[in-house]
């Protein structure tokens, strides 16, 4: 076998091992950053809900009719949306995987 076909195999197994580690990498911390946000998101939004359930009777039925609660899950979907699309347009990974 001809050297040069030996060095261009090495070169294409070294630059595919490197990708898809990069690629794992990259999956791996937005799956772990995704499922904590939603984790975070989530707990503050029960938080919120809670306190507002909290209040008199009076001023929860209120809230019922005006539909609060379905504004702030609104609100809170939004954040997380907001959360995912800038995490989306960020170059944070492919700055935490250059070697």
């Amino acid at each position: 076998m001809p050297i040069w076909l030996i060095a261009l195999l090495g070169g294409l197994a070294w630059f595919v091992g490197s990708l898809v580690g990069r690629v794992l990498i990259a999956l791996g911390i937005g799956y772990v950053s995704f499922t904590g946000l939603t984790a975070f998101v989530g707990s503050i939004k029960d938080l919120v809900l809670q306190n507002l359930y909290a209040l008199p009777p009076e001023f929860v039925q209120v809230m019922s009719l005006v539909k609060l609660d379905t504004c702030i899950s609104i609100l809170f979907s939004c954040i997380s949306v907001r959360l995912v699309l800038e995490g989306l347009s960020s170059d944070t990974i492919t700055k935490m995987v250059i070697k």
